[in-house]
């Protein structure tokens, strides 16, 4: 290997979920995906002549990034509504920064997964950089999170299986949880980069068009011992938080993001929303832009050893 490729490795985050929430192998890889939409309640395979037929207009698609093997079909819901979609130049992913110390932070190294790689679009990531007054620079965050890397990997197997060459490219961008607002009451300063961040994410959309996708990769509630709740799950509070969800995508539905921060106020959050950052900012960047969410997939993962479950939806948003 030259210096010009060991530089190019370096500026690369490989995949870490490989071989235990997806295999290795890329052959192997791909069959695996293939072979969730022949699961019972799955979405179906999208037949080659309707492809085409498929809404051009279609936004943003909802998956959640819960690991392949508990709710495979989950993805199939997110993304077999929106294989015409999977043309776009480029993808901009907002995911969730489980491991990042910073409130909003994006990254420009490109990754690295079984099916290859997915470039970086760098001009965008330093345009972005350039249109906010704080730094969005957080390596760490971005190393190992699989909110970036299952949807990568996804895609990449969908292209291929549309016969689409063209290597992946995409904008990665991390959201918090907007834990100074929600919990203290005290995050004015928070949406003010929200704001600012919004309006440069969607400068790039109105400028690129069709040639740009969303991708919104966020898991729903997590509840029980396992998250440090004093108590076990009963099947009146499993339904209790599917009845709380339902009225907080119905805030998204109505484009009320003001509705939308105060209903996860008056819990504190307490049951562990993980899309918080991802919903907001989504809202935010089409603040003047009436458009139409559906949710066509949700789940609640429970687990009786520990009495805990997570939560977490599929859906796309169009206009």
């Amino acid at each position: 290997m030259n210096f010009n490729n060991a530089n190019k490795q370096k500026h690369a985050i490989r995949a870490s979920c490989h071989g235990f929430s997806y295999p290795s192998d890329p052959v192997a890889c791909l069959t695996k995906f293939r072979s969730f939409f022949d699961l019972p309640g799955a979405c179906v395979w999208p037949e080659k002549n309707t492809i085409g037929k498929e809404k051009k207009e279609r936004l943003a698609v909802l998956s959640p990034h819960i690991d392949f093997q508990v709710s495979p079909k989950a993805y199939t819901h997110a993304f077999s509504h929106w294989f015409s979609r999977a043309e776009a130049d480029f993808f901009i992913i907002l995911g969730v920064g489980h491991h990042s110390r910073l409130e909003w932070s994006i990254d420009s190294r490109d990754y690295i997964t079984p099916l290859g790689r997915a470039y970086n679009r760098r001009d965008i990531v330093e345009l972005i950089e350039r249109s906010v007054n704080f730094s969005l620079a957080d390596p760490y965050g971005h190393q190992k999170e699989h909110s970036i890397e299952f949807p990568i990997v996804f895609m990449q197997a969908l292209r291929y299986w549309m016969g689409i060459q063209k290597p992946l490219e995409f904008v990665p961008i991390l959201c918090g949880g907007l834990h100074d607002l929600i919990i203290y009451d005290n995050g004015k300063e928070t949406l003010s980069m929200m704001r600012m961040l919004a309006s440069a994410l969607r400068e790039v959309l109105t400028a690129y068009g069709e040639k740009a996708a969303l991708i919104i990769s966020i898991d729903g509630c997590h509840i029980g011992p396992r998250f440090g709740h004093p108590l076990d799950l009963t099947k009146v509070l499993l339904k209790d938080t599917e009845l709380w969800e339902k009225e907080l995508w119905k805030k998204v539905e109505e484009q009320n993001l003001e509705g939308f921060l105060a209903h996860l106020q008056k819990e504190k959050n307490i049951r562990f929303f993980d899309g918080v950052g991802a919903i907001a900012l989504l809202m935010e960047i089409f603040k003047d832009k009436p458009f139409f969410f559906k949710r066509t997939y949700y789940e609640q993962w429970f687990e009786p050893q520990d009495s805990s479950a997570v939560t977490f939806s599929s859906g796309f948003l169009t206009y």
